[in-house]
């Protein structure tokens, strides 16, 4: 089973909460596909709700600015906020939307028809805008081309980083350095497995939250212990805790996701009371990075620490939502249309300015 199935599988037999507390978009199942439906404005992970990643993260976001900067774009995401509730923005059906921060999608969804995608979300979910997230022309251009040829926009998201082999990597001298701090024996990694005992996989998940959750916002994606046992223990998810070697206590947990030869790390924090010094990030990326060469994947870096990733070799590319709207009432459809423009213009250079 691919990680596509697998992943529909496990929400259509465990409510979408118990495995994300923040996920409160309705599953739908339908021609082998899953459909995250979601509808209003509660705060809710911004990987199921467009409305959170526009307004919610997108205020999140503005620490990242300078100051004038981010008290214009306040004032600004205040006044879209309203007319997104107006053209229902919050209202949508979200193509194979598992809810990860950056979906990954098999060579047999990549090829279906676009048309074929729309009738089914229709059938799901009438009059409703759909959406297909984590889109990058590098992995997925010839499936742009057939969305954009059936009438789907493309709304700008973020900035990821992207690898494609070890040798883009490895003469770098920050992968140099990482790898001699990978290999200085301090810490080790230890797989888990359905049978290790509970407290392993709540090591995972407190160090999850406090980087992602904790540090950063609490908008991203609230994982459950449950979720990764339950992914772990269905073979979805290759989960590891850093261990100190010297009396084996844990220290981080990276969780990587691989399908179409791409794999990416939706679940990766740390102890962020030990010092800097120790190098955490550092060796989990490296970790990462070693673990894509091992067996000859690509490499999905996700967005953030921008510098971090471009001295290792990653390569900055545009992530897009797709977006469908055509069936929509007319003003509704020139709402969306303001909103893509808006972020392939505003955004964009907000984006390239920043480096975000």
């Amino acid at each position: 089973m691919n990680l596509n199935d697998g992943l529909r599988e496990l929400f259509r037999e465990i409510p979408a909460q118990a495995l994300v507390a923040n996920d409160r978009s309705e599953k739908q199942f339908s021609d082998g596909l899953l459909f995250a439906c979601t509808q209003g404005t509660a705060a809710q992970a911004w990987t199921v709700s467009l409305y959170a990643a526009l307004v919610q993260t997108g205020r999140d976001e503005l620490v990242k600015l300078p100051r004038f900067q981010a008290a214009l774009l306040r004032v600004l995401i205040a006044l879209l906020a309203a007319v997104f509730r107006l053209g229902r923005i919050d209202k949508t059906v979200g193509v194979q939307n598992f809810g990860l921060t950056t979906n990954l999608y098999d060579a047999a969804f990549l090829q279906r028809c676009p048309a074929g995608l729309r009738a089914a979300a229709c059938a799901v979910r009438p009059r409703t805008a759909i959406i297909i997230r984590s889109l990058n022309a590098v992995h997925h251009q010839d499936f742009m081309n057939d969305l954009a040829a059936d009438g789907w926009q493309f709304l700008l998201m973020r900035q990821v980083y992207l690898s494609d082999s070890w040798a883009q990597i490895a003469p770098h001298r920050d992968s140099k350095n990482d790898m001699k701090l990978l290999a200085d024996g301090r810490y080790r990694f230890r797989r888990l497995t359905a049978l290790c005992p509970d407290a392993d996989f709540q090591a995972a998940y407190l160090f999850y939250n406090q980087l992602y959750l904790g540090k950063y916002s609490q908008g991203n994606v609230q994982f459950t212990a449950r979720f990764l046992r339950e992914a772990v223990s269905r073979g979805l998810l290759d989960l590891f805790l850093l261990e100190h070697s010297a009396d084996g206590a844990a220290a981080g947990c990276v969780g990587v996701i691989s399908e179409n030869g791409v794999l990416t790390a939706p679940v990766l924090g740390y102890d962020l009371a030990l010092p800097q010094s120790e190098g955490l990030y550092r060796r989990l990326s490296m970790f990462i990075a070693r673990y894509c060469a091992e067996r000859g994947l690509r490499q999905h870096w996700s967005s953030g620490a921008p510098q971090f990733k471009k001295s290792r070799g990653a390569v900055a590319e545009l992530e897009y939502t797709a977006v469908y709207t055509r069936h929509l009432p007319f003003y509704q459809r020139m709402i969306w249309a303001g909103l893509v423009k808006l972020s392939n213009g505003l955004y964009w250079k907000i984006l390239e300015e920043n480096e975000l």
